[in-house]
C-alpha cells in the first residue's frame, strides 16, 4: 500500500525528531493533559497512529499502561526500541485502526485516555465511535489547521517546483472532526494553540531532504546540483538552512462518559 510505504520512508526523520527531545509545544500539552484531568499517573492510554512512539514515551514516564498502534512497521520498529527502556506495561499492535478489532487493541478492558496526535486514523463519524468505544474517560485529537513554512516555499519556488495542496484542507478537516463527534453522540472541546518550530539542516540535507518530499528522484545528478545550491544560497550566515514551521492546532476532546446522543441534523451531516 502506497500509504505505508510513505510513512515507512518518513519513519528515519521521526525519529530525528524524537531524539532532540522536548518542545515548548510538547510541554505545554503534557501539562494540559495532567492539570485538566485527562491524564493521570498509572492509568492506561491508546496512542493511535502513534509514529515512533514520542508521546508513548512520556505517558510511560508516568507509570502509565500505554498502547501504542500504527499502520507503519518502520514507525512501530523505532517505537519499540525507543519503548524499550520503561518498565511500565507497553504493547505495540501493527495494523490500520479501521481494520484492527477492539479485541485486538484492548484486550478486553477500556482505556482511560485514548489519544490521535495529527493522525489521519480518527477523522469520521465511525472511526470516533470506535477511539470512543475503546475509552472509558477522554478521547483526545490534534489536528494544524493552518501551515506557513516560507523558506521551503521559497526552495521550491526557486527551484521552479510547483508543490501545490500541502497544507489545503486543514482546517476544512478539523471541522470535519467535530462534527463526527457531534454525530456520535458528544459534545466536543476545542482549544486552539500556536504550534512553532525550526527544522535546521546543512544545505546538502535540506536538499536531499525536501527533494525526497516533494517525490522527485534524488540521484538525478543535474538535479541535486542545482538543490544542493539554491540550499545554500538560502542558509543562514552560519550556514545552515533554517526551516522555519509556524502552524496553529486544534486540540478536540470529549468525555466518553458524556454521550448525548447525536441529533438528526448531526447524523445527517456526518
Amino acid at each position: 500500500m502506497e500509504q505505508i510505504k510513505s510513512w515507512n520512508e518518513a519513519a528515519a526523520d521521526y525519529q530525528r525528531v524524537f531524539r532532540m527531545g522536548l518542545n515548548d509545544y510538547n510541554r505545554q500539552l503534557l501539562e494540559f493533559f495532567t492539570s485538566n484531568g485527562l491524564l493521570h499517573p498509572g492509568c492506561s492510554v491508546l496512542d493511535i497512529g502513534c509514529g515512533v512512539g514520542k508521546y508513548g514515551t512520556y505517558f510511560a514516564e508516568l507509570g502509565c499502561g500505554v498502547t501504542l498502534t500504527d499502520i507503519s512497521p518502520a514507525m512501530l520498529a523505532h517505537a519499540a526500541r525507543n519503548m524499550a527502556a520503561y518498565a511500565t506495561p507497553w504493547r505495540i499492535v501493527e495494523g490500520d485502526f479501521a481494520m484492527l478489532s477492539t479485541d485486538e487493541l484492548s484486550g478486553g478492558d477500556k482505556f482511560d485516555l485514548s489519544v490521535a496526535m495529527m493522525s489521519a486514523a480518527v477523522h469520521d463519524t465511525a472511526s470516533v465511535e470506535k477511539m470512543s468505544a475503546l475509552t472509558r474517560g477522554w478521547c483526545f485529537t490534534a489536528n494544524f489547521v493552518e501551515w506557513a513554512q516560507p523558506m521551503r516555499d521559497e526552495f521550491y519556488r526557486r527551484m521552479g517546483m510547483e508543490i501545490s495542496g500541502f497544507g489545503a484542507g486543514m482546517h476544512d478537516s478539523a471541522e470535519a472532526l467535530l462534527q463526527a463527534v457531534r454525530g456520535a453522540g458528544y459534545d466536543p472541546i476545542v482549544k486552539y494553540v500556536p504550534y512553532d518550530w525550526s527544522d535546521d539542516r546543512s544545505p546538502d540535507e535540506a536538499a536531499e531532504y525536501l527533494i525526497k518530499r516533494c517525490g522527485s528522484d534524488i540521484g538525478a545528478a543535474a538535479l541535486m546540483a542545482r538543490a544542493r545550491r539554491i540550499a545554500t544560497e538560502l542558509a543562514d550566515e552560519n550556514g545552515v538552512f533554517v526551516d522555519s514551521v509556524n502552524t496553529r492546532v486544534a486540540w478536540i476532546y470529549w468525555n466518553c462518559l458524556l454521550y448525548t446522543s447525536p441529533s438528526p441534523r448531526d447524523k445527517r451531516q456526518s
